[in-house]
């Protein structure tokens, strides 16, 4: 009868389950959005900027557009300075991507407090962006966000 050796035997234990359990230990995959989100989230502008290429444009509701990462900054700032971000929630209803470049579209809803009056707001609307992986991380080329529109009656 012939035995194994206990310590040939854990290895091969250890190469079965790693090999079974990988698709669940694998990191989700990186997307400009989460970056974006986080950073949203605690109301850090210079954080939110590094989520966008040098040289992004973003539109925003009822903004003029924000070409550059320094003026996609000094918008969020000024947006941060006014309100205190509550909660904001993406919820992606499609995205397309080939290699390095991405499309993806969907809904926000984000929740703010004034910091002027202490009157919380809720905006909700649809976003479309394309992004890049740009030196390994995925950023922003176009952030294009819009208010929904309020329902109309017939």
């Amino acid at each position: 009868m012939r035995t194994t050796k206990p310590f040939v035997m854990n290895c091969v234990m250890t190469c079965v389950l790693a090999v079974s359990a990988s698709p669940l230990m694998a990191a989700p995959p990186e997307s400009s959005q989460a970056c974006w989100q986080p950073a949203f989230e605690a109301g850090d502008a210079d954080a939110v900027a590094q989520c966008y290429a040098p040289d992004a444009v973003m539109w925003l509701p009822g903004a003029p557009m924000m070409k550059g990462r320094d003026a996609i900054r000094a918008g969020y700032a000024d947006f941060f300075a006014a309100s205190t971000i509550k909660s904001a929630k993406l919820t992606e209803l499609g995205k397309v991507s080939h290699g390095n470049e991405a499309s993806s579209w969907g809904t926000f809803t984000v929740v703010a407090v004034s910091r002027k009056d202490g009157k919380e707001t809720t905006e909700v609307g649809r976003y479309t962006d394309v992004s890049r992986r740009i030196n390994g991380r995925w950023q922003y080329l176009v952030d294009h966000a819009s208010d929904d529109p309020p329902a109309t009656g017939d």
